[in-house]
């Protein structure tokens, strides 16, 4: 579980550029299908992140959560916005996303907006 949604994100971005730097390829193919799809259309861009993020909570991915919710805040996300968008993942992913997860939207809704 992750202990610190910050922690992990600065981890995750290491993480990333070492992968880079041994598939520079798949990693440019990933990020490209991810700006593509998040681009603004019909949908502006903070929508479709919140739509990853529920989708992420709904799967039970605690990268997800943290990243998602990270990028969601970026684009101008409010608190009571993850926090609905979370009762939707939570929704749609019932009870096998809602014990293992719900700690960490917690954990990360608190840590993007301390009190």
């Amino acid at each position: 579980m992750i202990e610190d949604p910050k922690k992990f994100l600065d981890g995750f971005k290491d993480a990333a550029a070492r992968f880079a730097s041994a598939d520079k390829a798949t990693l440019k193919a990933f990020t490209g299908l991810n700006e593509n799809a998040l681009q603004p259309g019909a949908l502006d861009r903070k929508t479709k992140t919140l739509m990853c993020l529920a989708i992420g909570i709904a799967h039970g991915s605690e990268y997800c959560v943290a990243a998602r919710a990270a990028q969601a805040v970026e684009a101008g996300a409010t608190r009571q916005e993850l926090l609905e968008t979370a009762a939707v993942g939570l929704l749609m992913g019932g009870s096998l996303s809602f014990g293992p997860i719900l700690t960490v939207i917690m954990d990360t809704v608190e840590a993007l907006f301390p009190a």
